[in-house]
């Protein structure tokens, strides 16, 4: 059986395998779209060819365009295809990055919010809504007994909370547990996010996030607020969750990341009627407080994980 193809790309190149299976998704979608088929061919001699070049090269959306060839690249490197190949591939990744650059630093980009502040405003009531919503169906009465769909709505009113008594991060969530201080210090490797709950005080460590190579393991206090939501879920998670993982899916098993990003736009689609993500989130909260001067934009790019640079040229648009 042959290996699959994010795994060839692990092996050659020593990836993460989550950053191997985008490779590689991008090297099949280029492939199918050139060629009109499915890729079967483990050499990807079609890499070694001018009209995939050319194919890369005219993607007109500039980050669909700098992701391609990325992908191209990685498979260039690991079929050890000459270095010309290389190189092309290289050198419209980086032509397409800078263009992209430029084009988030004139502030063309257009935003699906009009009003930062305004719009940060009713995502901070959201959670009152949803609140009025488990009420009425009585849903923590039900304990262990809750279904998934009615835990999901139980999770937009926790997502909705810890959004707006910390900083929104990025797909962090999906990774995070509840555990005891004692379970956390005894842990050997710490390898998801962790809700550490002590006798008094709590706090959300995150070793699992983009920047970590840059900033290392944050450990964020967490408010009162927070505390009694999750205090108010940990119930349920106890019930469903043998390691704690707070969102899950409907099989009561912890969301991946992309779970948890169409569960993000189901709670704005269906709470707000906006098609919002959670960058866009992190796009508003950033947009509303940068130039009132509300928060130091230092300390919150750090918050949020992210350098203030990304947040100057990707979410800031007031």
């Amino acid at each position: 059986m042959e290996p699959q193809l994010f795994q060839v790309i692990v092996d050659a190149l020593g990836n993460k395998e989550r950053s191997a299976k985008v490779y590689a998704n991008q090297i099949k979608r280029v492939y199918k779209q050139v060629y009109k088929k499915e890729l079967t061919d483990p050499k990807l001699a079609f890499l070694r060819s001018t009209k995939t070049v050319n194919y890369v090269k005219k993607i007109v959306n500039l980050t669909a365009r700098k992701n391609a060839a990325t992908g191209m690249l990685m498979g260039a490197k690991t079929t050890k295809a000459p270095d010309k190949w290389i190189t092309k591939y290289r050198e419209i990744m980086m032509e397409a990055d800078k263009d992209y650059q430029k084009f988030l630093a004139s502030g063309k980009r257009k935003r699906p919010f009009d009003n930062a502040e305004r719009e940060w405003g009713r995502i901070s009531e959201l959670h009152k809504k949803v609140a009025a919503e488990i009420q009425a169906r009585r849903l923590f009465d039900l304990g262990s007994h809750i279904t998934a769909s009615e835990y999901k709505v139980v999770m937009a009113w926790l997502y909705l909370k810890w959004i707006v008594n910390l900083p929104p991060r990025r797909l962090e969530y999906a990774d995070t547990r509840l555990i005891t201080k004692q379970e956390y210090n005894q842990l050997k490797e710490k390898t998801d996010n962790y809700v550490v709950m002590g006798k008094r005080a709590w706090t959300w460590n995150v070793h699992k996030y983009k920047t970590i190579g840059k900033y290392g393991p944050q450990i964020v206090p967490i408010p009162g607020p927070l505390k009694a939501a999750l205090n108010r879920v940990k119930p349920i998670v106890d019930a469903k969750n043998a390691k704690g993982y707070i969102f899950q899916n409907n099989k009561f098993r912890h969301f991946s990341r992309s779970q948890f990003s169409s569960f993000v736009k189901w709670i704005f689609k269906t709470y707000l009627g906006k098609k919002f993500t959670q960058n866009t989130i992190r796009s508003i909260k950033i947009s509303s407080v940068w130039s009132p001067k509300q928060e130091d934009p230092l300390k919150l790019a750090m918050a949020m994980g992210h350098d203030v640079r990304t947040a100057l040229l990707h979410y800031n648009q007031n």
